[in-house]
């Protein structure tokens, strides 16, 4: 049976969780870096792991933050801090973090989160290769690929099963490291921070994810866990949802029509979703989630009331009992961990009437109510002809459970390593060459072309398509045209991806970019020299080293960071920064016009209006996906100084709306050939 993950942001939540049925929760605490509204403090995670692991729940130490370097060696202190108050394994979702997190705790677990959006087999099996021993999988994945690389996987695999859907594919959005600290995971910027010009509505807003009508097809894939999410929700939020999931699992039947109220009460939604298991448009996905009560609601008390005055029982404990005549009732209890308590007590008399059985020993001792403990079996000897009144069984019985309760409160203690201190570089004097991507070929022109930039990147659709406005650059010795992968390529698109890749091939086109894991070593195999694109999302020096030890010929750093972050990254290899253009808000697994409109029209859709009144332009990418993009454009000429100076190997002009007059006028004054400036700008957060 798979391990029921819950969620935990505060203490009380904790306390839900694990009487509700959970086998493990995930948490985090803020002590070291800010605290976030869902952050334990570290006296309540210790607390925490000793409530849950005495109850036989694992603990897993939550560190989502937006890794850089100047954070990453505190978030290396809150997992040993972690690990030092019992957590059973880290969740991460940074490259420079887990290979850091591998050294400093070599025994401890380290599992793959959500925001490294893995889905695809190679994804998981190279993070197998890094040291990760369970990997959470994009909950985008169809039924199909999520039983392919569930039957294949080297790894445990994790399954998001309830919970907030985003209309981001997995670890694409950038919303929370523009608009907040990069501190900070999603806080939901997208469901109502813009209006659709269409319908007039938020177009952006999903269902609730439920699939607990999907439990038997689940099961039959063995994954690992089974993840709930909602840390930053109320615990009674938690208490109900993971209370309805265990009993689902526990009698592998659906859950009854008062279990679905419990879920239809837990959150207030526009009805759930089954997301892409039970669809392949996203259409049916779409619809407004309610805000949270803060009051103390009917429903919000039964459900505390219940988690609150209640005991979980899940710890096996066996019993051995011995009675000898006038002799005290001696009694040994043994628990799933091998711990043993042993308490005496009550006085035995000759027997008049009724001898003391087993049976009656076995029906007090089964009596564990109010503990976290259930009696997995009696055995006992019981000496001829002697009686003990029942009633004085219950005390021993106490006492030897309390003991027991007592020794549960140890944890194992893991070793410690050393993270190596990353070596330096020599400063890089020269000057970052001047590299261009397009997402059209008709933005492309022999004006851009006369300009020689070392690299050109294009979509693998457009690269594939032969347009004679890549002529001139494919002809340039001096010129690299590098296809762009898509952000997102599930394994049944490999085929596909394969055969346009074949045909740039054919047009001369050696170098190809990657934006997730997995698509490097499928790149590798075909014989490409592969570039790390902007969804590998590089915040770290220790990110581009782990990036350099897999070969990749360059690195895109994450648009969110600052002039100071980018300038003190060691430059391990070829690494690169976005100068200009509009930002990628997020990426979707589909496509976001037509569950909008019903009809798909992106090439033509003008975008979605944000809370301040800025169109935000909508594209089409492989698949028909989407990619959202930021109303004002990135504009960097006045700090070149700054991006000049700071060991780059490249700065790169990301063009997405712009025509070719544009593309051509926003080159050259990079160049310092014009002076030309593009209407609303925004130096972001650099």
């Amino acid at each position: 049976m798979p391990e029921l993950l819950s969620p935990a942001g505060c203490a009380e939540s904790v306390s839900a969780a694990v009487q509700s049925g959970a086998d493990a929760v995930y948490l985090s605490f803020g002590t070291l870096l800010e605290k976030r509204a869902f952050d334990l403090s570290e006296d309540e995670f210790g607390r925490a792991v000793q409530f849950a692991h005495v109850r036989g729940v694992k603990v897993y130490a939550v560190e989502d933050y937006r890794v850089t370097d100047d954070s990453l060696p505190q978030c290396v202190e809150n997992a040993r801090r972690a690990s030092r108050m019992g957590a059973d394994a880290v969740i991460a979702d940074d490259l420079g973090l887990i290979w850091a997190l591998r050294r400093a705790l070599p025994t401890m677990p380290i599992h793959a989160g959500e925001g490294l959006g893995i889905h695809d087999l190679a994804g998981v099996k190279l993070c197998a290769a890094m040291g990760i021993s369970r990997v959470a999988l994009s909950r985008e994945l169809d039924k199909k690929s999520l039983a392919a690389i569930c039957a294949a996987s080297p790894i445990e695999v994790e399954i998001a099963v309830h919970g907030k859907m985003c209309p981001a594919f997995t670890g694409s959005c950038l919303l929370p490291g523009l608009q907040d600290n990069l501190g900070g995971p999603c806080a939901g910027q997208c469901r109502s921070g813009f209006i659709s010009d269409v319908r007039g509505r938020h177009p952006l807003g999903m269902k609730d994810l439920c699939l607990v009508d999907e439990l038997e097809f689940l099961l039959s894939l063995k994954p690992a866990a089974l993840r709930i999410e909602g840390r930053d929700r109320r615990p009674e939020y938690c208490a109900a949802v993971t209370g309805v999931y265990s009993r689902a699992l526990g009698t592998l039947r659906r859950p009854s029509e008062e279990d679905r109220e419990l879920l239809r009460g837990a959150f207030p939604a526009s009805g759930f979703t089954r997301g892409f298991l039970g669809a392949s448009d996203m259409s049916s996905m779409m619809g407004l989630s309610g805000t949270e009560s803060r009051e103390d609601t009917p429903f919000y008390a039964a459900v505390r009331k219940n988690y609150l005055n209640r005991e979980y029982q899940r710890v096996d404990v066996t019993f051995d009992a011995e009675l000898t005549l006038e002799g005290p009732l001696r009694l040994t209890a043994r628990d799933d961990r091998g711990n043993e308590a042993f308490a005496e007590g009550g006085r035995s008399e000759l027997a008049f009437h009724t001898e003391m059985n087993h049976t009656l020993i076995q029906t007090e001792l089964f009596k564990t109510g109010g503990t976290p403990f259930k009696c997995a079996g009696v055995t006992s000897r019981i000496q001829k002809g002697v009686w003990m009144d029942p009633r004085e069984i219950a005390p021993v019985r106490e006492q030897v459970l309390a003991d027991l309760l007592q020794k549960r409160f140890t944890s194992e203690q893991r070793a410690e390593g050393i993270v190596p201190e990353l070596p330096a570089v020599p400063a890089n004097r020269d000057l970052p060459v001047l590299t261009v991507s397009v997402l059209k070929c008709s933005q492309l022109s022999r004006r851009i072309a006369q300009l020689s930039p070392p690299v050109v990147y294009v979509p693998l659709e457009e690269a594939a398509s032969g347009d004679k406005r890549l002529e001139p650059f494919l002809e340039d010795p001096n010129i690299s045209v590098c296809a762009v992968m898509p952000r997102v390529l599930f394994d049944s698109e490999l085929g596909q991806a394969a055969e346009l890749l074949m045909k740039v091939r054919q047009l001369g086109v050696t170098e190809a970019a990657a934006g997730s894991l997995g698509h490097i070593i499928f790149l590798r195999k075909l014989g490409f020299d592969v570039r790390g694109d902007l969804g590998l999302q590089v915040r770290n020096s220790t990110s581009l080293a782990v990036l350099l030890g897999l070969r990749l010929k360059s690195a895109a750093l994450a648009m969110e960071l600052s002039s100071q972050r980018v300038r003190s990254l060691r430059k391990y290899m070829d690494t690169e920064l976005v100068v200009y253009g509009r930002m990628p808000l997020l990426y979707s697994a589909g496509c976001l016009i037509r569950a909008n409109t019903g009809v798909c029209s992106c090439d033509s859709f003008t975008g979605f209006t944000d809370s301040s009144g800025f169109q935000n332009p909508v594209t089409r990418g492989f698949g028909c996906r989407n990619t959202l993009w930021s109303a004002q454009k990135l504009h960097l000429v006045g700090r070149s100084r700054e991006y000049l100076s700071a060991g780059l190997w490249g700065v790169r002009l990301a063009f997405t709306t712009e025509n070719a007059e544009e593309c051509a006028r926003i080159a050259e004054r990079y160049l310092e050939r014009g002076s030309y400036e593009p209407s609303s700008t925004t130096e972001g957060r650099f």
